[in-house]
């Protein structure tokens, strides 16, 4: 299932399979809401499967914010999307996982 990105409020949503083969679509929106003035927030509770290709995604957002001097949060990240984060120590890089 390719995923998608729904965007309201302040927040976005993505939703559905977030790897290498399905991320086209998903790349241009996502770095669309990154180049936004604002702090970027993302509900990843609906992403039913990620790879190392959405890890570099959403470091080239947190690069844009960096940037910005704004913020990229991540909320309902899965099991496997944290272990990533570990592995490239994407915590202590600015990236805020907030738990819930």
């Amino acid at each position: 299932m390719k995923p998608m990105l729904m965007c309201a409020q302040g927040g976005c949503q993505i939703s559905g399979t977030a790897i290498f083969d399905h991320l086209d679509e998903l790349s241009i929106k996502l770095l669309i809401e990154a180049e936004k003035p604002e702090d970027l927030f993302l509900d990843l509770k609906q992403v039913s499967d990620c790879d190392s290709a959405f890890v570099a995604l959403l470091t080239a957002c947190l690069q844009i914010k960096t940037q910005q001097k704004k913020s990229l949060s991540l909320t309902n990240s899965p099991q496997k999307l944290l272990a990533m984060l570990d592995v490239y120590k994407l915590k202590k890089s600015g990236l805020q996982v907030i738990s819930q």
